[in-house]
């Protein structure tokens, strides 16, 4: 075998996600199942759709492309963010439906939708409790009748919002009810129906959890919670989920006895790879001692029996694991 490998447990995937989607189904919420964590991955996103999850989403369009090309035309593929102007063509042709703030963008998509004659599906993002992503709720109705009445061929088919990817803030029940609010609003407005109120992440796992979520809210996009079984609020466990589907292994290269009390291990696995601050050892009686593009240095005491050759294995958390799917120097292993 090849290393630096992450071994990628398909069982406890599958796992989690009829765990987390059977929970948000009693609620009456469907799961979009986010990909972009994981490259895309098309074994991934493989144990989505066995799992009973009807759309697959990720940030890079790039992954969805490849996710087309895997499971044909009939997939129903979100992307989640804004599109570059640059990518609209390209984008219309490959996704269902895509997150929009711009009113330049969507002018543009209902050109390149205008030209195809075809349609093209839009979430307003909002503002809530994050600072990433999104309208202020007083610019949203503004943003839906000019999309209205100025975009032929995108329609209005979600409302949605984010939180905890860059605000430390924690989601509550009455901040995703504010997108209750400006659907009933823009409905009585304008005439049209709005599906879809996607209520945002992982962030938001204990308020469906603790039967919190405002009735009305039927989407959530989720990435994290599945593959690694914690929530993101407060990055507590899920109770039933499995928080090691993800296993980084990686291989001893250099064994050196330290000043007589303890001992200096190089494994070979860098920064290209994953960052040491994003990687928690499994492996007992070793801590990190620091790291650099092709090495990681770790310290143990003298009762350490490792040897060259011998593995080494690490859990990831979310950007760890971001690191290793991305980096093409770590292998992928399925179980």
């Amino acid at each position: 075998m090849d290393y630096p490998c992450i071994t990628i447990n398909l069982s406890k995937v599958k796992k989690n996600i009829k765990l987390i989607n059977d929970r948000c189904a009693q609620s009456g919420i469907s799961v979009v199942g986010v990909t972009k964590c994981v490259l895309g991955d098309v074994k991934v996103a493989e144990a989505f759709r066995s799992m009973g999850i009807d759309i697959i989403g990720d940030s890079r369009l790039d992954n969805l492309k490849k996710l087309k090309e895997r499971f044909g035309p009939n997939q129903k593929l979100l992307l989640l963010r804004t599109p570059m102007v640059s990518e609209i063509e390209e984008m219309t042709g490959i996704c269902y439906a895509s997150l929009n703030t711009q009113k330049k963008t969507v002018s543009e998509i209902s050109k390149v939708c205008s030209g195809k004659n075809i349609t093209h599906n839009i979430m307003i993002m909002v503002e809530t409790d994050d600072r990433r992503e999104g309208l202020l709720a007083r610019e949203v109705l503004p943003f839906a009748e000019y999309v209205i009445d100025n975009c032929p061929g995108v329609n209005i088919w979600g409302i949605g919002t984010n939180a905890r990817c860059i605000s430390k803030r924690k989601p509550s029940a009455a901040s995703v009810g504010i997108l209750l609010k400006l659907k009933a609003q823009i409905e009585k407005d304008f005439s049209i129906h709005i599906p879809v109120v996607s209520g945002g992440n992982s962030s938001v796992i204990s308020l469906v959890e603790n039967g919190q979520m405002p009735a009305g809210i039927n989407q959530v996009r989720i990435g994290e919670a599945i593959l690694l079984g914690h929530e993101t609020s407060g990055y507590r466990p899920i109770e039933g989920a499995s928080a090691d589907a993800f296993t980084l292994n990686a291989e001893i290269i250099e064994v050196k006895q330290k000043n007589g009390k303890s001992y200096k291990i190089i494994v070979g696995l860098g920064l290209q790879d994953a960052c040491f601050k994003n990687l928690q050892l499994i492996t007992a009686g070793l801590e990190f001692a620091d790291q650099s593009s092709d090495h990681t240095v770790l310290l143990a005491g003298n009762d350490f029996n490792f040897q060259v050759g011998d593995i080494i294995s690490f859990q990831p958390n979310y950007f760890g694991l971001l690191s290793c799917m991305t980096s093409p120097f770590v292998r992928k292993l399925y179980k």
